[in-house]
């Protein structure tokens, strides 16, 4: 896809997408030209962490350092306790009811007050 369909995709504007690339958050495309960019679907994938890490208030610079770790999107962070989200992940999909449930039974086994 070339430069302009990744940033509809990801509703951000063309220059931001240089940025993320030129700080190392995306790779460049593959193939370069006007009509010829080499940007893929690991590109939205990637664009998409950095939005939602950015959406929490994280700078570039911490996104950075986070995102060459894994692909989860940390949501919340309370007394010790971070919650992650896997990106790939469809959001309807969630059963919110049912991960805090699994939630609280993973806690309250590792504190021992099961």
């Amino acid at each position: 896809m070339t430069l302009t369909e990744l940033a509809e995709r990801l509703g951000i504007p063309p220059r931001q997408i240089r940025f993320m690339i030129a700080e190392g958050i995306l790779p460049a495309a593959s193939r370069t030209g006007r009509a010829a960019d080499g940007y893929e679907e690991t590109h939205v994938t990637k664009g998409q962490r950095y939005l939602a890490l950015h959406r929490l208030g994280m700078k570039p610079g911490s996104i950075k350092v986070l995102m060459e770790f894994d692909d989860a999107v940390p949501i919340l962070q309370a007394q010790g306790v971070e919650l992650r989200v896997d990106p790939q992940r469809p959001l309807e999909d969630f059963d919110i009811d049912a991960i805090l449930t699994a939630v609280g039974v993973a806690l309250r086994a590792y504190t021992n007050r099961g």
